[in-house]
Protein backbone atom coordinates (compact mmCIF):
# COMPACT_ATOMS: atom_id res chain seq x y z
CA UNK A 1 0.00 0.00 0.00
CA UNK A 2 1.23 3.55 -0.48
CA UNK A 3 1.26 6.04 2.08
CA UNK A 4 0.98 9.84 1.28
CA UNK A 5 3.09 10.77 4.55
CA UNK A 6 4.31 7.67 6.32
CA UNK A 7 7.07 5.27 5.15
CA UNK A 8 6.33 2.17 7.05
CA UNK A 9 8.71 0.91 8.52
CA UNK A 10 7.68 -1.97 11.56
CA UNK A 11 10.01 -2.94 14.02
CA UNK A 12 8.33 -5.62 15.95
CA UNK A 13 9.45 -6.85 19.65
CA UNK A 14 8.50 -9.82 21.90
CA UNK A 15 8.76 -7.71 25.10
CA UNK A 16 9.75 -4.16 26.51
CA UNK A 17 9.21 -1.62 29.12
CA UNK A 18 7.54 1.22 26.99
CA UNK A 19 7.19 1.60 23.37
CA UNK A 20 7.53 5.15 23.44
CA UNK A 21 10.92 4.57 25.38
CA UNK A 22 12.05 2.17 22.81
CA UNK A 23 11.03 4.90 20.08
CA UNK A 24 12.40 7.46 21.79
CA UNK A 25 16.40 5.57 21.72
CA UNK A 26 15.83 4.38 18.09
CA UNK A 27 15.55 8.21 17.33
CA UNK A 28 18.76 9.76 19.96
CA UNK A 29 21.01 6.54 18.54
CA UNK A 30 20.21 5.88 14.76
CA UNK A 31 18.38 7.47 11.32
CA UNK A 32 14.89 6.18 11.47
CA UNK A 33 11.95 7.01 8.39
CA UNK A 34 8.63 9.14 9.56
CA UNK A 35 6.21 6.66 10.21
CA UNK A 36 8.21 3.62 11.81
CA UNK A 37 6.60 1.98 13.83
CA UNK A 38 7.61 0.02 17.24
CA UNK A 39 5.03 -2.77 18.33
CA UNK A 40 5.39 -5.02 21.17
CA UNK A 41 3.90 -8.53 22.01
CA UNK A 42 4.51 -7.34 25.46
CA UNK A 43 4.63 -3.96 27.22
CA UNK A 44 5.63 -4.32 30.77
CA UNK A 45 5.64 -0.37 31.92
CA UNK A 46 3.77 1.19 29.58
CA UNK A 47 2.81 4.94 30.53
CA UNK A 48 -0.40 6.67 30.87
CA UNK A 49 -1.56 10.15 31.38
CA UNK A 50 -0.73 11.55 35.36
CA UNK A 51 1.82 9.18 35.46
CA UNK A 52 -0.25 6.14 35.17
CA UNK A 53 1.02 2.64 33.73
CA UNK A 54 -0.66 1.12 31.14
CA UNK A 55 -1.44 -2.62 31.35
CA UNK A 56 -1.75 -5.39 29.17
CA UNK A 57 -2.24 -8.79 28.81
CA UNK A 58 0.78 -10.23 26.74
CA UNK A 59 0.19 -10.95 22.77
CA UNK A 60 -3.70 -9.84 23.67
CA UNK A 61 -3.67 -5.93 22.19
CA UNK A 62 -1.99 -3.36 20.15
CA UNK A 63 0.56 -1.88 21.85
CA UNK A 64 2.97 0.71 19.76
CA UNK A 65 4.30 4.00 18.93
CA UNK A 66 4.60 5.86 15.89
CA UNK A 67 7.74 8.03 15.07
CA UNK A 68 6.95 11.06 13.53
CA UNK A 69 8.62 14.20 12.46
CA UNK A 70 5.66 16.97 12.12
CA UNK A 71 7.79 20.11 12.24
CA UNK A 72 4.53 22.03 12.86
CA UNK A 73 4.23 25.10 14.98
CA UNK A 74 4.44 23.72 19.19
CA UNK A 75 1.45 25.67 19.09
CA UNK A 76 -0.25 22.82 17.22
CA UNK A 77 1.14 20.27 19.45
CA UNK A 78 -2.54 18.89 20.24
CA UNK A 79 -3.27 18.15 16.50
CA UNK A 80 -1.25 15.38 17.60
CA UNK A 81 -3.64 13.92 19.92
CA UNK A 82 -6.61 14.56 17.53
CA UNK A 83 -5.14 12.41 14.58
CA UNK A 84 -3.92 9.74 16.26
CA UNK A 85 -7.32 9.91 18.59
CA UNK A 86 -9.54 10.17 15.01
CA UNK A 87 -7.54 7.36 13.27
CA UNK A 88 -8.24 4.60 16.57
CA UNK A 89 -11.96 5.87 16.40
CA UNK A 90 -12.47 5.37 12.56
CA UNK A 91 -10.55 1.90 12.67
CA UNK A 92 -13.51 0.65 15.45
CA UNK A 93 -15.71 2.35 13.50
CA UNK A 94 -14.95 -0.34 10.50
CA UNK A 95 -15.16 -2.90 13.44
CA UNK A 96 -18.65 -2.02 13.90
CA UNK A 97 -17.89 -0.91 17.22
CA UNK A 98 -18.79 3.21 17.94
CA UNK A 99 -16.54 4.98 19.89
CA UNK A 100 -16.38 8.26 21.41
CA UNK A 101 -13.20 10.59 22.15
CA UNK A 102 -12.73 11.45 25.88
CA UNK A 103 -10.18 14.56 25.85
CA UNK A 104 -7.46 14.45 26.14
CA UNK A 105 -5.78 10.40 25.69
CA UNK A 106 -8.53 8.49 25.38
CA UNK A 107 -10.98 6.24 23.44
CA UNK A 108 -14.03 5.35 24.87
CA UNK A 109 -17.19 2.95 24.25
CA UNK A 110 -20.21 3.11 26.04
CA UNK A 111 -18.63 4.66 28.62
CA UNK A 112 -15.93 2.07 29.13
CA UNK A 113 -11.85 2.70 28.32
CA UNK A 114 -10.62 0.84 25.08
CA UNK A 115 -7.54 2.39 24.10
CA UNK A 116 -5.11 5.70 25.80
CA UNK A 117 -2.68 7.83 23.89
CA UNK A 118 0.71 9.17 24.87
CA UNK A 119 2.59 11.69 22.53
CA UNK A 120 5.92 12.76 23.58
CA UNK A 121 7.22 15.88 21.98
CA UNK A 122 10.59 16.89 21.21
CA UNK A 123 11.24 20.92 20.46
CA UNK A 124 13.44 22.52 18.18
CA UNK A 125 12.74 26.13 18.90
CA UNK A 126 9.26 26.92 18.30
CA UNK A 127 8.81 23.61 15.91
CA UNK A 128 7.62 20.06 17.15
CA UNK A 129 10.59 18.47 15.51
CA UNK A 130 10.20 14.77 16.79
CA UNK A 131 6.27 13.24 18.16
CA UNK A 132 6.28 9.80 19.32
CA UNK A 133 2.70 8.58 19.59
CA UNK A 134 2.52 5.83 21.53
CA UNK A 135 -1.03 3.43 21.55
CA UNK A 136 -2.48 1.23 23.70
CA UNK A 137 -5.55 -0.27 22.14
CA UNK A 138 -7.41 -3.43 23.71
CA UNK A 139 -7.82 -6.32 21.34
CA UNK A 140 -8.31 -9.67 22.49
CA UNK A 141 -7.98 -9.37 26.17
CA UNK A 142 -11.72 -10.26 28.17
CA UNK A 143 -10.61 -9.56 31.85
CA UNK A 144 -9.39 -6.46 33.22
CA UNK A 145 -8.38 -7.13 36.90
CA UNK A 146 -9.14 -4.55 38.95
CA UNK A 147 -10.55 -2.40 36.15
CA UNK A 148 -14.06 -1.88 35.89
CA UNK A 149 -14.00 0.45 33.62
CA UNK A 150 -12.47 -0.83 30.93
CA UNK A 151 -13.41 -3.01 27.46
CA UNK A 152 -11.97 -4.37 24.50
CA UNK A 153 -12.66 -5.30 20.47
CA UNK A 154 -13.33 -8.69 21.54
CA UNK A 155 -15.86 -7.75 24.60
CA UNK A 156 -17.30 -5.80 22.31
CA UNK A 157 -17.87 -8.14 19.19
CA UNK A 158 -17.77 -11.45 20.90
CA UNK A 159 -14.90 -12.83 18.58
CA UNK A 160 -11.13 -12.42 18.11
CA UNK A 161 -9.61 -10.38 15.94
CA UNK A 162 -5.87 -10.59 14.13
CA UNK A 163 -3.83 -7.51 15.80
CA UNK A 164 -2.13 -7.05 12.61
CA UNK A 165 -5.52 -6.05 10.83
CA UNK A 166 -6.32 -3.76 13.08
CA UNK A 167 -2.98 -2.24 13.56
CA UNK A 168 -2.72 -1.81 9.20
CA UNK A 169 -6.25 -0.37 9.57
CA UNK A 170 -5.76 2.01 11.79
CA UNK A 171 -2.21 2.80 10.32
CA UNK A 172 -4.08 3.56 7.05
CA UNK A 173 -5.97 6.14 8.85
CA UNK A 174 -3.00 7.71 10.65
CA UNK A 175 -1.44 7.94 7.46
CA UNK A 176 -4.73 9.88 6.02
CA UNK A 177 -5.35 12.74 9.07
CA UNK A 178 -1.63 13.08 9.44
CA UNK A 179 -1.63 14.17 5.76
CA UNK A 180 -4.58 16.91 6.75
CA UNK A 181 -2.19 17.96 9.50
CA UNK A 182 0.73 18.82 7.82
CA UNK A 183 -1.53 20.67 5.10
CA UNK A 184 -2.75 22.63 7.83
CA UNK A 185 -6.83 21.76 7.81
CA UNK A 186 -7.29 22.57 11.51
CA UNK A 187 -10.20 23.40 11.29
CA UNK A 188 -11.74 20.30 9.26
CA UNK A 189 -9.45 17.76 12.13
CA UNK A 190 -11.32 19.73 14.94
CA UNK A 191 -14.53 19.31 13.09
CA UNK A 192 -13.95 15.98 13.08
CA UNK A 193 -12.55 15.76 16.53
CA UNK A 194 -15.57 17.62 17.80
CA UNK A 195 -18.33 15.47 16.35
CA UNK A 196 -16.91 12.51 18.49
CA UNK A 197 -15.68 13.75 21.37
CA UNK A 198 -17.12 12.18 24.74
CA UNK A 199 -19.57 14.65 26.43
CA UNK A 200 -19.64 17.69 24.32
CA UNK A 201 -22.45 19.60 25.20
CA UNK A 202 -23.57 18.01 27.82
CA UNK A 203 -24.12 18.76 31.94
CA UNK A 204 -21.66 16.84 33.40
CA UNK A 205 -19.86 17.14 37.05
CA UNK A 206 -15.72 17.76 36.95
CA UNK A 207 -13.08 18.56 39.77
CA UNK A 208 -10.14 20.73 39.61
CA UNK A 209 -8.04 22.04 42.50
CA UNK A 210 -10.61 23.63 43.98
CA UNK A 211 -13.24 21.22 44.02
CA UNK A 212 -16.11 19.76 42.61
CA UNK A 213 -18.09 22.07 39.55
CA UNK A 214 -20.57 21.49 36.78
CA UNK A 215 -20.10 22.58 33.65
CA UNK A 216 -20.71 22.21 29.77
CA UNK A 217 -17.56 20.89 27.55
CA UNK A 218 -17.72 23.06 24.61
CA UNK A 219 -14.67 22.73 22.71
CA UNK A 220 -10.94 23.22 23.14
CA UNK A 221 -9.10 25.76 22.41
CA UNK A 222 -6.21 27.07 20.43
CA UNK A 223 -3.54 25.04 23.07
CA UNK A 224 -5.60 22.45 23.18
CA UNK A 225 -6.94 23.10 26.45
CA UNK A 226 -10.49 21.60 27.18
CA UNK A 227 -13.20 24.59 27.33
CA UNK A 228 -16.04 24.39 29.99
CA UNK A 229 -18.59 26.44 30.03
CA UNK A 230 -19.66 26.70 33.78
CA UNK A 231 -22.00 29.18 35.58
CA UNK A 232 -19.30 31.77 36.21
CA UNK A 233 -18.04 31.62 32.42
CA UNK A 234 -15.71 29.96 30.29
CA UNK A 235 -12.93 28.15 31.75
CA UNK A 236 -10.08 26.55 29.90
CA UNK A 237 -8.26 23.46 31.80
CA UNK A 238 -4.58 21.86 30.55
CA UNK A 239 -4.63 17.78 30.87
CA UNK A 240 -3.67 17.45 34.58
CA UNK A 241 -5.83 20.43 35.80
CA UNK A 242 -9.07 18.64 35.53
CA UNK A 243 -10.79 15.24 36.42
CA UNK A 244 -14.27 13.98 35.04
CA UNK A 245 -16.61 12.98 37.93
Amino acid sequence: MVFKRLERNLIQLDSVDSTNDHAAHLVRSSSVSSGTIVIAREQYSGRGQRSNVWTTEAGKNLTCSIILFPTISAKHSFYLNIIVSLAVRKTLEDLKIQAKIKWPNDILVNGKKIAGILVDNQLQGDKIAVSIAGLGLNVNQKHFEGLTEATSVINELSREIELMDVFDQFYSYLDFYYNLLLESNFELLKKHYYNHLYLINEEHDFEDSNGQFTGKIIGIDENGFLQIQTESGKRSFDIKEVKYL
